[in-house]
């Protein structure tokens, strides 16, 4: 959550320590770091509690000496809920829980807003599941979320299990927004699960964005994807309302990572929106992932953009420094997401494409492994062989050593890739760059393709001299069948001279 969202929720909690009824009072404080505040709420709150220590365990030994059924009376009556709050952490848990048996609900209700839970952790857990229904109804009755917030975190499972059915999804948003301990969120989804899509529906429905975006930002790494998947699974309008908070309370540092773990299709909805396709949001995405150190969290979502949307933010990443694209390479790499900077890589000129394939990090072996690796079980080639075409001729024998790794589908499929692309001559240069029993792995494999009469016509006037002469030089390793297709494709192509090389040696003997 952002440092404005966190002091927000730690203002409204000293607003009810101070007993500011209107929250707003304390906005001049909202600039302030959370930590700061939150360390002088339970300053005053120890101030507040540690003044008649000594009194209040005299009244607490005292409770001890008369039936619970008098100590719950004296309580009630006599005593108040302030000050069985403040004796409440001196007493033992379990007489407190027998004399809490004995208060109505009201009272109870009464006592917990003044509760301390870093005090009473003890009572609370121990607390039987139906008396928390009872006390959770009257504070929701109050709209009091403060309360309900401090405690959640020291509550047990059947307990909250019990109080969750009276609590509405507005209810929820708030309650988690006010989370003393925010790792207790988790806890609370996995009880209310089914109730997730409600609860974020809710927050576009109800405004409620702030709560919701600290909903997204307070979850477990684990918790993003079906999340994320919920979100996206309730349609357009619902998407582009947090897309539209998310841009006014720049909280894209919370959206990406959630985001980035959304399944495949669910991402494709997001990047479908029109609000995200706005320049203004782009740049706000861009800023935040290449200053923020939430690159990886961008990629995923890149290749699902529109082209022009795409080339933004290839422009954007192609106007870092050498280092600092350097920087953007390897950490891609690191997170194995060639799949997604491929594409990108795509979207790029061609000048800054050649300029990302001569940086000397694209020169290394691992990484030029995993460019291949992701490229053959991702089916990219149309969107690698551009940059691969743009790479140093240094990097062909590192290459041509990976394509002989690749299995007969992955390599059969770049073949009939390489075939409908302009950037036939790239593989067939690396392919025949290999030892021979790779390259007669790869000349048997075209000379079985299928669609051979594909594969033929991608040779067209513009290709590269050097394929053919490639092809000259290990003919007498390709088969006389494939051998000959390729004599007479070169011949149709008005390339006599290269024909001629290429002619079966039969079909010479019988010319001659």
């Amino acid at each position: 959550m952002s440092e404005h969202l966190v002091a927000v929720a730690e203002t409204t909690k000293l607003a009810r320590v101070l007993g500011i009824t209107d929250a707003t009072e304390l906005d001049f404080l909202v600039d302030l770091p959370p930590a700061a505040l939150r360390e002088f709420r339970e300053r005053a709150t120890d101030l507040l509690f540690d003044r008649d220590a000594k009194r209040l365990k005299g009244i607490a030994a005292a409770s001890t000496m008369v039936p619970v059924s008098i100590s719950a009376k004296v309580a009630e009556r006599a005593f108040g809920p302030v000050l069985c709050a403040a004796t409440a952490s001196t007493v033992d848990p379990r007489r407190a829980i027998d004399i809490a048996k004995a208060l109505p609900a009201r009272f109870l209700a009464e006592c917990a807003v003044q509760l301390d839970p870093r005090r009473t952790a003890d009572i609370i857990s121990a607390v039987p599941p139906t008396m928390v229904a009872d006390v959770a109804r009257e504070l929701l009755a109050r709209g009091d979320h403060i309360t309900m917030g401090r405690f959640v975190h020291v509550v047990e499972e059947p307990a909250l299990r019990a109080a969750a059915p009276i609590m509405s999804d507005v209810d929820l948003l708030r309650i988690g927004f006010l989370l003393e301990n925010k790792s207790a969120i988790d806890n609370v989804l996995h009880i209310v699960s089914d109730r997730v899509a409600g609860v974020i529906r809710a927050a576009a429905e109800q405004h409620m964005w702030s709560e919701g975006i600290d909903l997204l930002d307070s979850i477990a790494p684990h918790n993003r994807a079906w999340i994320g998947d919920i979100t996206a699974g309730l349609g357009g309008d619902v998407l582009d309302a947090l897309i539209n908070a998310v841009r006014e309370l720049d909280a894209w540092p919370t959206l990406l990572p959630i985001t980035s773990a959304m399944s495949h299709d669910s991402l494709r909805l997001f990047a479908e929106r029109p609000a995200v396709h706005d320049e203004t949001v782009l740049t706000a995405i861009m800023d935040t992932a290449l200053h923020h150190g939430q690159w990886r969290d961008l990629l995923p979502l890149a290749p699902h953009l529109p082209p022009e949307q795409l080339a933004f933010v290839a422009a954007r990443v192609t106007a870092e420094s050498d280092d600092r694209l350097t920087e953007l390479i390897r950490e891609a790499d690191t997170a194995g997401l060639w799949h997604a900077m491929l594409p990108l890589a795509l979207a790029m000129t061609d000048e800054h494409r050649r300029r990302m394939a001569t940086l000397p990090v694209m020169q290394e072996p691992d990484l030029l492994r995993a460019v291949i690796t992701s490229t053959a079980e991702h089916e990219l080639w149309s969107h690698a062989l551009p940059l691969v075409d743009a790479l140093p001729d240094t990097a062909t024998p590192t290459l041509a050593a990976y394509i002989g790794d690749l299995t007969r589908e992955h390599l059969l499929a770049g073949l009939l890739a390489a075939s409908r692309s302009d950037n036939i001559h790239t593989l067939i240069d690396i392919a025949l760059a290999q030892n021979q029993d790779g390259r007669t792995r790869v000349l048997e494999l075209i000379d079985d393709m299928d669609d051979i009469e594909e594969f033929l016509s991608a040779l067209t006037p513009d290709t590269p001299e050097v394929v053919w002469e490639a092809l000259i030089a290990v003919r007498d390793e390709i088969p006389a069948t494939l051998l000959g297709l390729l004599a007479e494709r070169s011949r149709e192509l008005a390339h006599d001279h290269i024909a001629t090389q290429l002619e079966p040696a039969t079909a010479t003997a019988t010319a001659e």
